[in-house]
């Protein structure tokens, strides 16, 4: 008995400390208060980074804005004050806003067009009965955000020109001596290959009068035995 009065006593005495401890309303109303003061001085804070770093960027003229956006990304000056003085898409040199696309740093995602490279890319080259890619070099294909890939790899990987990829490599026959004979050779080398001439299916096709040769593959006349 004297252990159940004893618990219970206790059971009584934590009830009455947890209800002693527990905030009053007034408690609790000060509490979210001071939470949402909180709350609105970061949100101040933070708006007022955001127009100090828009106060920044407001440039006098004259400035660089994107001029052209494709198939040729390019930035040109502009003296125009309101253009220079919006805070975006304003950059104080060339170099600035043809860089490629990095936090307040360029505007072009792969940066401005460098018209001096030459450029080469790989494409779809056939649905069927293959599946390939080819390479090309033609300025606008290789300068759309789509549709093209820097490398065969790249452009064969399934998912990327073709679902499931490119089909297995195929050989191809092609012109690999014309002196002193006029022989063919093999190679895996798809560029070759895929280009559209100069590739034979076989040997027979390439050694054929008018295939990789007018005369067909043999011995050049005149050469020495």
């Amino acid at each position: 008995m004297k252990l159940a009065a004893a618990l219970l006593l206790a059971l009584v005495g934590c009830a009455a400390a947890r209800e002693l401890m527990a905030p009053t309303p007034t408690q609790k109303v000060n509490a979210q208060k001071a939470e949402q003061d909180r709350a609105a001085a970061a949100a101040a804070a933070a708006k007022a980074q955001q127009a100090a770093q828009q106060a920044a960027r407001r440039l006098k003229p004259p400035c660089f804005v994107p001029t052209s956006y494709y198939p040729i990304r390019s930035c040109g000056i502009s003296t125009d004050a309101a253009v220079c003085g919006r805070g975006f898409n304003a950059f104080p040199n060339y170099d600035s806003c043809c860089a490629r696309q990095r936090g307040n740093v360029g505007f072009h995602p792969e940066g401005c067009t460098n018209l001096n490279a030459t450029l080469s890319c790989w494409v779809v080259g056939t649905y069927h009965p293959t599946q390939t890619c080819k390479q090309t070099t033609e300025f606008d294909i290789c300068n759309r955000n789509w549709g093209q890939w820097r490398s065969e790899a790249e452009c064969c990987r399934p998912g990327a020109a073709h679902a499931e990829g490119c089909s297995k490599p195929e050989p191809c026959w092609i012109a690999d001596a014309f002196w002193p004979a006029r022989t063919c050779g093999q190679t895996e080398d798809q560029a070759i290959c895929t280009r559209g001439w100069g590739a034979f299916a076989s040997e027979d096709d390439c050694c054929a009068a008018g295939g990789a040769f007018s005369d067909g593959c043999g011995q050049v006349e005149g050469a020495a035995e």
